[in-house]
């Protein structure tokens, strides 16, 4: 698979602020890539550097195997959408998309073909003439899409394009652009500080803290395998746990020793269901129950931490102050900069298949 865009040991500073420290990241030509971290972690000045919007102190910005450090952002060949869609709101969408092509001074007879071919993409046929006050946020947000496609770019990059958007369009909007970049093939990083949208949308996950990517691969591999304890807690709905040696069967290799647990990692039973480990599980009290709409989000106290697991609706419901056995498959145990997925030895002894 042909690299597209690499970045070869990047460095840039803001002042004092060290904001990429020796950043290296590839992504192969089609794919949608998701830069991936919590505020401040330097997600958006790596795609700001690859657009050349920044220049970086030191390393490479490799497009197509060119280095395009000293090349303008407008000759890289980048369609770019904004947060906050950056419309030009006294012009038409029909003039918002034909911008970029009136720049180049494409003739108005293609300009007119490749916004007609645009619309229909992005199935907003028929709002040629209105102004972006007069759509909603996700046809504002297509539009934007639109006009960074005018162009042909060989790169689409997004930054946070879903976060002015209500939540039941973002996940329309979700599906859509996974589905439009799939169809054009054309190599996309969008940023976004929302896991759930990075696991859904992307290919690829590139997770940035503190200035560094911490790892990148696939939504699968990063959720499975985590490299570093940052990324075992910043995927997946993690819970830090005290005293992990007490849970019946998991032993602590020193004092510093620390685990995580994700509620899949844990399943709740009342008092009375039939379980094959009966023998391994412990008892615990619910403390607290929240509805997910499909599920029942189920908290226990267990060893003086509140743990998570989630109960399907179709079965025997638990109440607060509720006794109920709880098993505990497996869970990430982190040593300083290690981290391994230790598996609950009593699976083995009771043949119990997960």
């Amino acid at each position: 698979m042909n690299d597209y865009v690499v970045l070869k040991n990047i460095n840039k500073h803001f002042k004092d602020f060290h904001a990429s420290k020796d950043v290296n990241i590839s992504i192969p030509k089609g794919r949608l890539a998701a830069l991936l971290g919590p505020s401040g972690s330097g997600k958006t000045t790596i795609l700001r550097m690859i657009a050349g919007l920044e220049n970086p102190d030191s390393g490479d910005i490799i497009i197509n195997g060119r280095v395009v450090n000293n090349i303008p952002g407008s000759e890289r060949g980048i369609g770019f959408v904004f947060q906050s869609y950056a419309l030009f709101r006294y012009m038409t969408v029909y003039n918002n998309i034909a911008f970029g092509l009136r720049v180049k001074k494409v003739p108005e007879k293609q300009i007119r073909e490749r916004v007609k071919e645009l619309l229909s993409l992005i199935s907003c046929e028929g709002l040629d003439d209105r102004f972006p006050s007069q759509l909603s946020g996700g046809q504002r947000q297509r539009v934007a899409f639109a006009r960074a496609l005018a162009p042909n770019p060989q790169i689409l990059l997004l930054d946070e394009p879903f976060a002015a958007i209500d939540a039941k369009v973002r996940l329309e909007l979700r599906t859509w652009l996974k589905e439009m970049i799939t169809k054009l093939h054309i190599t996309s990083i969008f940023v976004t500080h929302d896991q759930d949208e990075a696991i859904e949308v992307a290919d690829d996950i590139i997770v940035t803290n503190l200035g560094r990517v911490e790892q990148s691969g696939t939504p699968q591999e990063l959720y499975s395998r985590p490299a570093t304890p940052f990324v075992a807690q910043f995927i997946g709905n993690s819970i830090p746990v005290r005293n992990f040696d007490k849970f019946r069967f998991f032993e602590k290799d020193g004092e510093d020793v620390t685990a995580i647990l994700r509620p899949e990692f844990v399943r709740v039973f009342k008092k009375g269901e039939n379980i094959q480990f009966s023998k391994s599980a412990e008892e615990a009290v619910v403390e607290d129950i929240i509805f997910r709409g499909s599920n029942m989000e189920v908290r226990v106290r267990l060893h003086d931490n509140l743990i998570s697991s989630s109960r399907s609706i179709n079965e025997p419901p638990v109440d607060i102050g509720e006794k109920v056995d709880v098993f505990i498959y497996r869970l990430f145990v982190i040593d300083g900069d290690r981290i391994q997925l230790v598996h609950n030895p009593s699976l083995k002894q009771e043949s119990v298949f997960i």
